[in-house]
């Protein structure tokens, strides 16, 4: 993949402090819509509202709707609408799946059996392309709306990405890769630290591990680069 940004281990190899990432997520600024989709998208409804719902506050916070192909409520309505027609389903089929494993929500993609992640990780990779043709705009990059909106009614699993983390620290265009990659830091973390990366919030609201990883991925991010 050719990723060589560190995002929970310094540049030495050591795993970052858990109170530094604990610091770093109570200054974040989007916690409260994050918080708010990892409580929301648990009621997902067939209908698509819910799943509306969520994708607005998250498009909305990350700044994905001051232009593009989500700018415009109603544009951006008649959109999501679009996307629930195409991916809905499997979705839905996706949430349940995550209440019918009998797994920890919050540590669902740890916990999840390696061939079933990797069947899940794969499925969320092949939802990902199917969304670009509804993302991609003149001069947005469709993998960064694609990645929201998945991540806004799927908080346990999918990280939201932004254009300089997808160039600068993942270096890929595989949604697949990140979420393997992020797999793979956590559970290193976790054996180095004998802590739960989920557990670091003080506030106890972003529970999730992608929540909690997302912090980190976008502090990575290169101070220097616009």
């Amino acid at each position: 993949m050719g990723i060589d940004v560190n995002i929970i281990f310094t540049p030495e190899g050591d795993p970052i402090a858990p109170d530094v990432i604990s610091q770093k997520i109570v200054n974040f600024g989007y916690q409260d819509a994050v918080i708010t989709v990892i409580h929301d998208s648990k009621y997902l409804d067939r209908n698509g509202e819910m799943f509306i719902q969520c994708a607005t506050l998250i498009l909305s916070n990350f700044g994905m709707t001051r232009s593009g192909p989500f700018y415009g409520n109603e544009n951006q309505l008649k959109l999501l609408r679009s996307i629930w027609n195409e991916i809905g389903n499997s979705l839905f089929t996706i949430r349940n799946s995550i209440f019918e494993s009998g797994l920890s929500s919050d540590r669902f993609l740890l916990e999840l059996d390696h061939r079933k992640r990797e069947e899940l990780i794969n499925q969320i990779w092949i939802l990902s392309k199917q969304l670009l043709p509804f993302t991609m705009g003149k001069t947005s990059y469709g993998l960064v709306g694609a990645s929201k909106i998945l991540f806004s009614v799927l908080p346990e699993i999918v990280l939201p990405i932004d254009n300089i983390q997808w160039r600068c620290v993942f270096k890929t265009v595989d949604l697949g890769d990140v979420l393997n990659r992020m797999v793979s830091d956590i559970q290193r973390w976790e054996k180095a630290t004998d802590r739960l990366f989920n557990e670091l919030d003080p506030s106890k609201g972003l529970t999730t591990l992608p929540s909690a990883y997302n912090v980190m991925a976008m502090a990575a991010r290169p101070k220097n680069i616009g």
